[in-house]
This record gives C-alpha cells, structure tokens and sequence, in this order.
C-alpha cells in the first residue's frame, strides 16, 4: 500500500489537530466508533493503521488490558511511538502492511488478539482484493469465534451534493457515476491545515462480500450519533447534513 504511504507519512500532526479542530470527529466520529467499541477493559486490541496512535491511544486509556497499532506509514508510526515515549500507556506500534500474508499476522506480531480496529483503513484499499486482505488480516488476528472486527469506512451512500460538507470543513468530490474502486478526493481544511486524500469508493455490498470472503459473518452497520457533548458546542441545525448522511459508518462484524 505504498499509495497511502506517500499520502500519509507527513500529516501526523494535522491528524491530531484535526479531532478538535474538526468538531464532527470528536462529538460525532470518535463517539459513535467508541460507543461500537463498548467496554474494552481488560482486552487485547490491535488497531490496523492506527496512524499517529489517536484512536489506539484513546482505546488504551478505556482500560484495555493490551493495545498494539499498526500502520504502513513510518511516518505516522515514528510519531506514535514518540508520543507513547512521553506519555506511556504501554502501547506497542510496528510498521506493517494490513494487505500482505494476512494468515501470518498472528505469527508477525507473536500474539492474537479480542477486538481489532480499522478507522478509515478500507477506503484506501485500491482494489476489492485488498479490501478482502484487509479484512482477512483482521480475520486471521483474532482469537476465537464471536472475538469483533469494528471499522470506520467511506459511507457507500455519501451525500454527492455539493457544499454538504462545507460546515463541517470538508468536501468530497467522486466520478458522476460511480463504480467499485472509482476514486474519491477529500479536500479539508482546520486550523493551519489543508487536507487533499484520494480514496477509493467501495458499495455496502462490496464490503459485505470482503467481509465474508474473510471469514467474518453477523455483519452490521452503524450510523454515527451525535454525543450530548455536540449539542453544547454547535446548535441542532449545525449538525442536521451530517446526522442526515455522513460521510462515514461503522461496521462491525464477528469472528
């Protein structure tokens, strides 16, 4: 995944302005993957392409009893481990890429795990092949039977209006008809940030049979929710776009 590499091994720090500069990712995104999580104390958790560690690190200070990020960006990776050198919450980080030898994972990492992650890992898989290694990676780094896979991906019915966004300090732009793997632009822009990723469409039944395909079955889909904490920093009209048709969901399946 040398394409997600290249986006990503610069933007550590704008990924973490970016959960208070961008009020839906911390009352809406993070609140709705969390409340999918529920209760982690006490579990082994690995999050796949954690990125700069801010989801692996928030999942660490609920209580899990392991945690461990992955990324394929050295970037991002060099700067979750300096964060866990100044403030250690026994976090482990490797560089290794989810889409390759998914039946080695375990063997890799020298150990299996109760819950795994992936926030906005799946869009950036180019092609439905990868999509399914993704999954089969998390598959096959998995414990037991009824053990979750929880991940945060690019909503197949995103709003194609433009401007839907705009409150929210990003836009989307995709082909006029879209198709499995067409490409999808995100331009942001907080605080001193500008943002330009490019991404890949994949429909809720591509997903669902790359999740299959991996072994997992139970599939759900999560609508994000708005936390009490967003009503008190923007009005209900602030956040009507959004609720009304994300541009994010969550899935969630079983081993």
């Amino acid at each position: 995944m040398n394409h997600a590499d290249s986006q990503f091994d610069a933007l550590a720090d704008a990924y973490e302005d970016s959960i208070e500069q961008m009020p839906f990712r911390k009352h809406i995104e993070m609140h709705s993957v969390l409340r999918v999580l529920g209760d982690t104390g006490g579990l082994r958790v690995l999050d796949l392409g954690c990125g700069s560690g801010l989801y692996t690190r928030a999942i660490a200070q609920r209580g899990a009893r392991r945690v461990m990020g992955l990324d394929v960006s050295e970037g991002m990776i060099d700067y979750a481990r300096r964060r866990e050198d100044r403030t250690p919450l026994g976090i482990g980080y490797r560089w290794r890429d989810a889409t390759r030898a998914a039946d080695t994972i375990a063997d890799d990492l020298g150990e299996r795990f109760d819950l795994v992650t992936a926030i906005y890992v799946l869009p950036y898989a180019p092609t439905l092949h990868g999509l399914t290694a993704i999954c089969r990676t998390a598959f096959h780094a998995l414990s037991a039977p009824g053990d979750r896979f929880v991940a945060a991906v690019l909503n197949p019915e995103f709003a194609r209006e433009p401007g839907w966004y705009r409150n929210y300090g990003m836009e989307l732009s995709a082909p006029p008809a879209l198709y499995e793997g067409a490409p999808v632009h995100l331009h942001a822009w907080f605080g001193g940030h500008i943002l330009d990723l490019d991404a890949f469409y994949w429909s809720r039944e591509a997903h669902e049979r790359a999740f299959a395909e991996a072994g997992f079955a139970q599939l759900r889909w999560h609508a994000p929710v708005l936390a009490e904490s967003g009503r008190e920093v923007q009005p209900s009209e602030f956040w009507h776009n959004y609720l009304h048709c994300p541009h994010a969901m969550i899935v969630e399946a079983q081993r």
